[in-house]
């Protein structure tokens, strides 16, 4: 989904939202981000524009099919920006074109998100009975609290919820291969999903270098500290632009 595209961008950056998540998490962005950036957004299968197709329950395939609507159309410089299940997404993705002689990605940021090679210390939340997960749901803070109370919105919700946990959590690191490129890992001061040491442990799968940063906030940060996140993003950015050629 495009949410900005001009013939003069120096850089992309493409949005991977997290689990339950839409492409909608960017179109605030160019706002925020200098003209010179074009803004994308990965919109999964099973909400809003692709409501009516089956959304994916395993991480690979997942992988496998953004890759293949991202590798003809990654022009100059490019950053993948993932949150929580995003960030796996963006790291898997970013992999997957690298290996299979696609232009990778020049920066990568994580946000959200401890490094994959990590065990969930989480009892996964996919299939729990839905007064359990609807639980979980809350204790993220991260979907607005009218949708609880409204039965036919969960109802249509929740197949691509559960199904976006499912692609997080049955997730099984057994490919030790890097990230193509250098990584910076975003954390939220009150985040349990993704402590300070669980962010460091990016460096494991990051040779090219790794950089990480705090933000206050918790797991919906990207959110809460928009302005902040977004400063960020475009140093990284600029950096970027510097190279471009």
């Amino acid at each position: 989904m495009p949410w900005r595209r001009s013939a003069q961008a120096r850089v992309t950056l493409v949005a991977f939202p997290h689990a339950g998540g839409t492409a909608a998490m960017a179109r605030p962005w160019p706002d925020a981000l200098p003209a010179w950036v074009d803004v994308l957004a990965v919109q999964y299968p099973g909400r809003e524009t692709r409501i009516g197709e089956k959304s994916y329950t395993r991480a690979i395939p997942l992988v496998e099919a953004i890759a293949g609507a991202l590798a003809p159309g990654l022009p100059g410089r490019v950053c993948f920006l993932g949150h929580s299940m995003g960030a796996l997404l963006a790291f898997l993705t970013a992999r997957h074109l690298a290996a299979s002689g696609h232009r990778a990605p020049d920066h990568l940021i994580v946000a959200g998100r401890r490094s994959p090679h990590l065990p969930d210390p989480f009892e996964p939340a996919h299939a729990l009975p839905q007064d359990q997960f609807l639980a979980r749901l809350r204790r993220l803070n991260g979907t607005p609290a009218a949708v609880f109370d409204h039965a036919e919105l969960l109802e249509l919700l929740l197949p691509m919820l559960r199904a976006d946990f499912a692609v997080n959590e049955t997730y099984r690191h057994d490919d030790d291969s890097p990230a193509p490129c250098p990584v910076t890992a975003l954390g939220g001061t009150r985040d349990p999903m993704a402590r300070p040491d669980e962010l460091e442990a990016w460096r494991a799968l990051a040779p090219l270098g790794l950089t990480t940063r705090l933000f206050e906030g918790d797991h919906f940060f990207l959110r809460s500290a928009q302005a902040a996140v977004l400063a960020h993003v475009t140093d990284i950015l600029s950096g970027l632009a510097s190279r471009a050629g």
